[in-house]
């Protein structure tokens, strides 16, 4: 019991710690792109080239893992720290701007997403155990997330945008001694050994014809999510509000995410995670419905409450189903590409949503969001419409 704490309050620590990269070089990107002399379409180019980067690099690495047995978290990590730690100090010390901050950004971006996929690996080799509360660590990852967000947005408003530099750095030292004191925690749990090598990326998705639509919903999906969170601010000033009411908004819709993920365990008891990702895939197009529909920030307000069943849910859903409907063998692969699916949407969004809100109204743009996150929502139900009666895992 008190081992399965530990590495609960460690994997915890994990998320935390990515969540809080995530404010750093995601959240706060437009604001440190801008005050290095882009503009929004040019930042918008950047999220994008490093959001598809990150999301290439993160499934070679999950397909790396599953094909050769010594490709392991513990060997491939420091090479993504420092990869994060090099494009940071380049930028400090150069200070670039114009295409040459473009691609050092987008490489940062790319290494921090690859991030994610080894950590959704970690998490699998540590469940071998059965301690590991997936939902609980990711609720972590949320309020750390809320508390980077706050902090951060005070510290830029009173000093300069190459603070973020300064707090990304911060970040990854603490990312790596998280990291190197669960890895030497990992010989006492029950770390996988694989005996027989994982299916090509190519043969996984073809035997995985279901699990393919889920993929292709869960970008659906995730390009009116992706709309919502890079473009805010459009959102709240067509409704009459302003930066404050903006960083009120995204606090709040990050905050009620936390009690859902804190309870998975609880309703994966009464339901069982197909179904519960079921519900987070409709509810995501109702999210952005209610969003299209609100004429006022309590209107913004009630519509992110909505981020509760929908992408709470879904984010903590998805883990435990990935890894139930397809092979142990090529459970790193399965979870690199769900979890680089957020990211494709994010790089479609980058592409084409700034665009559309320069020449349609924010309410139009956010209708054709819900038809195309509807879309979605078809063919993630028609993805999970098969899933197996078992695996079903009573602790996640």
């Amino acid at each position: 019991m008190k081992q399965a704490k530990g590495l609960n309050a460690l994997y915890s620590a994990v998320q935390g710690t990515y969540w809080m990269s995530y404010c750093v070089s995601v959240t706060f990107a437009v604001i440190f792109l801008l005050a290095h002399g882009s503009n929004n379409t040019e930042a918008g180019i950047v999220l994008s080239t490093g959001c598809l980067l990150g999301a290439l690099l993160g499934v070679l690495l999950g397909a790396l893992i599953d094909r050769h047995p010594g490709c392991t978290v513990p060997r491939l990590f420091p090479c993504l720290m420092a990869g994060q730690a090099l494009t940071l100090a380049l930028m400090l010390i150069l200070q670039p701007h114009g295409l040459v901050l473009g691609v050092i950004y987008s490489l940062y971006m790319a290494f921090f997403i690859a991030v994610g996929a080894l950590d959704l690996k970690l998490y699998g080799d540590l469940s071998n155990s059965g301690s590991i509360n997936y939902g609980l660590a990711r609720g972590m990852g949320s309020l750390a997330y809320v508390i980077a967000s706050v902090s951060l947005g005070m510290i830029v408003k009173h000093f300069s945008a190459n603070v973020l530099l300064y707090a990304g750095i911060v970040i990854c030292i603490l990312e790596a001694i998280v990291h190197w004191i669960i890895f030497q925690r990992m010989p006492a749990v029950s770390v996988r050994t694989v005996a027989e090598r994982g299916t090509t990326l190519v043969r996984f998705l073809k035997g995985n014809r279901n699990y393919c639509l889920l993929l292709l919903g869960a970008v659906l999906l995730f390009v009116p999510h992706s709309l919502q969170a890079s473009f805010l601010i459009n959102i709240v000033r067509a409704v009459g509000g302003n930066e404050a009411d903006m960083g009120l908004v995204d606090g709040f819709t990050a905050a009620v995410e936390i009690p859902i993920m804190l309870l998975y365990a609880v309703l994966a008891r009464r339901l069982k995670h197909s179904r519960l990702l079921r519900i987070s895939v409709v509810m995501l197009t109702f999210k952005i419905l209610a969003m299209a529909a609100a004429k006022s920030i309590g209107g913004l307000y009630a519509a992110s409450l909505l981020q509760m069943p929908s992408y709470a849910l879904y984010i903590v859903a998805v883990v435990p189903y990935a890894a139930m409907v397809t092979d142990p063998r090529d459970f790193a692969k399965a979870q690199s590409l769900i979890n680089a699916m957020p990211t494709v949407g994010a790089v479609i969004t980058g592409l084409i949503g700034g665009r559309l809100l320069d020449i349609l109204p924010v309410s139009q743009v956010l209708y054709i969001a819900a038809a195309v996150s509807c879309l979605g929502t078809v063919l993630a139900l028609l993805g999970t419409r098969k899933a197996p009666d078992k695996g079903e895992q009573e602790q996640i």
